[in-house]
């Protein structure tokens, strides 16, 4: 099985919707499955700014 993890944001406008369902359809036909996704904060940068929260998604190719 191979898995792959993907920053896909943490706010989705009207069209950013239609553009992650246009993500999972080519990673599907790249062979993954959507298995889940989770939310978790990222530091800023260098540690020094502010962490900033973002969703990842979890694909899985078996």
């Amino acid at each position: 099985m191979e898995y792959k993890i993907e920053a896909i944001g943490a706010e989705f406008s009207n069209s950013d919707i239609k553009t992650l369902g246009n993500l999972f359809t080519s990673q599907s036909q790249s062979g993954y499955k959507l298995h889940s996704v989770f939310q978790a904060q990222q530091p800023g940068c260098l540690g020094i700014g502010s962490p900033t929260i973002t969703y990842f998604a979890i694909y899985v190719k078996e």
